[in-house]
C-alpha cells in the first residue's frame, strides 16, 4: 500500500454558480468549498496533482453537471504530480496542465493531450511563473498563431489590440523581430507609454480616451495595415477591415470584450474580406500541443537572455483569492501576466 493512500489532503476548491455566463461576473458568483480528501483511486493514465501557480486568463471553463447549480472552475496552471497512473507523467514531475481552481486536482485521461511535463525544459535563469505566461500557454498561443496564420513579412504593419497584456506584449516583440512595423492599443496612458518606451512599439494609443478609428487610421498612415492581431473581438474589427491592405490577415485569438460582458457588435463591412481577398482565421491551441517542444527550443533562450521582455504579477494567496484576482484581471488592474501562487515551489 502506498504511504500516500491514507494521507489526508485539505482541499480548497472554487465553484461558480449557474447562470454566471449571462450577467457581468462579480465575486458573489464564486465561493470556496473546503473538503478533506484521501488519495483518489486513479484510473488508467490519470494523475493527481498539487496546484502550485495558476495562470489567470480572461477565459473561464466550467461544466455544470445535470441537476447541479454549481460547477468547478477550470484554468491552466503549474502543478506537482503527487501520484500517477500514467507512464509518461511520473510522480514528482512539474507539469503545465488544465486544472480546476483548487489546491489539489485529478487530471483525467481526456485532458492528457493538454498536459506538458516541464522538468526537462526549465531554465534556472527564468522564474517558474514565466512558464504560465511568456513560456506557457499564452506565449505558445502567440508564437504558434503568428506562425500558423500571421505569415509575418518584413516591412509589413501589424496592429495588436489589448497590446499591454501577456499575449499582446509578446506578439509585438515577435513582430518587431521579424522586421514589421508594430502598432498597439491599451487602456491607460501608462500602458501606452510602456508599449512605446519599453517594448519598442512604433505607435500606440489609448483606446479608452481616443477615437479608435481616428487613432488607428493616423497610426497606420499611407502604408495601410497588413495584419490585425485581434485579442478583443469588439467593433475594432470593423475599423481594421477598412484599413487592411489586399491580402491582409486578421488573426482572431481573443474575445476580451465578451469576457467583460460587452454586447456583440455586428460587422457591417464584411465585404472587405471578399474584395480585398483577406484571410480571417480564428486560433485556439487545443489541437496544437505537439508543437510545444519546438516553441520552448526557440523561445526559452530569448526569454532567459532578456531579448524577449515580459511583465508579470504573482499574487501569493490561497484558493479563496483566485476569483477576486481574476475579476481584477478583467478590469485591467494589472499589466502583463497575472498568476496566483497557492503553495511554495
Amino acid at each position: 500500500m502506498s504511504p500516500l493512500s491514507s494521507q489526508q489532503f485539505t482541499n480548497n476548491r472554487v465553484v461558480i454558480t449557474e447562470g454566471a455566463e449571462h450577467v457581468p461576473l462579480n465575486k458573489e458568483q464564486f465561493k470556496t468549498v473546503t473538503e478533506v480528501l484521501t488519495l483518489p483511486e486513479l484510473q488508467k493514465d490519470e494523475i493527481f496533482v498539487q496546484n502550485l501557480i495558476f495562470s489567470l486568463d480572461p477565459y473561464l471553463r466550467y461544466d455544470y453537471q445535470e441537476g447541479s447549480k454549481e460547477s468547478s472552475v477550470f484554468g491552466f496552471g503549474i502543478s506537482r504530480v503527487i501520484a500517477s497512473n500514467n507512464a509518461k507523467v511520473p510522480t514528482g514531475a512539474l507539469v503545465i496542465s488544465p486544472s480546476n481552481w483548487a489546491d489539489y486536482s485529478v487530471i483525467p485521461k481526456k485532458s492528457l493531450s493538454e498536459v506538458a511535463v516541464l522538468d526537462d525544459v526549465i531554465d534556472p535563469k527564468v522564474p517558474l511563473s514565466a512558464y504560465n505566461g511568456v513560456l506557457g500557454v499564452p506565449g505558445f498561443t502567440v508564437w504558434d498563431s503568428l506562425n500558423k496564420i500571421g505569415d509575418l513579412k518584413k516591412g509589413e504593419t501589424i496592429y495588436i489590440s489589448s497590446a499591454a497584456g501577456t499575449l499582446g506584449q509578446l506578439a509585438g516583440q515577435l513582430a518587431k523581430r521579424k522586421g514589421l512595423r508594430v502598432i498597439g492599443s491599451a487602456g491607460t496612458d501608462e500602458k501606452v507609454a510602456f508599449l512605446k518606451n519599453e517594448l519598442g512599439f512604433d505607435a500606440a494609443f489609448n483606446y479608452k480616451t481616443q477615437d479608435k478609428r481616428e487613432a488607428l487610421t493616423e497610426a497606420v498612415g499611407e502604408a495601410g495595415l497588413d495584419i490585425y492581431y485581434d485579442l478583443v473581438g469588439d467593433d475594432t474589427t470593423e475599423v481594421a477591415l477598412d484599413l487592411l491592405n489586399p491580402q491582409g490577415r486578421v488573426v482572431a485569438v481573443g474575445i476580451l470584450a465578451y469576457h467583460q460582458n460587452e454586447a456583440p457588435k455586428p460587422i457591417t463591412n464584411v465585404y472587405n474580406v471578399l474584395f480585398k481577398r483577406l484571410r480571417y482565421e480564428g486560433y485556439t491551441l487545443f489541437d496544437r500541443f505537439e508543437h510545444f517542444a519546438q516553441f520552448w527550443r526557440e523561445m526559452t533562450p530569448l526569454v532567459a537572455s532578456g531579448d524577449i521582455k515580459y511583465t508579470q504579477t504573482v499574487v501569493k494567496a490561497g484558493a479563496d483569492k483566485i476569483a477576486e484576482t481574476y475579476l481584477n484581471v478583467l478590469n485591467g488592474t494589472y499589466k502583463g501576466k497575472v498568476n496566483v501562487q497557492l503553495a511554495e515551489i
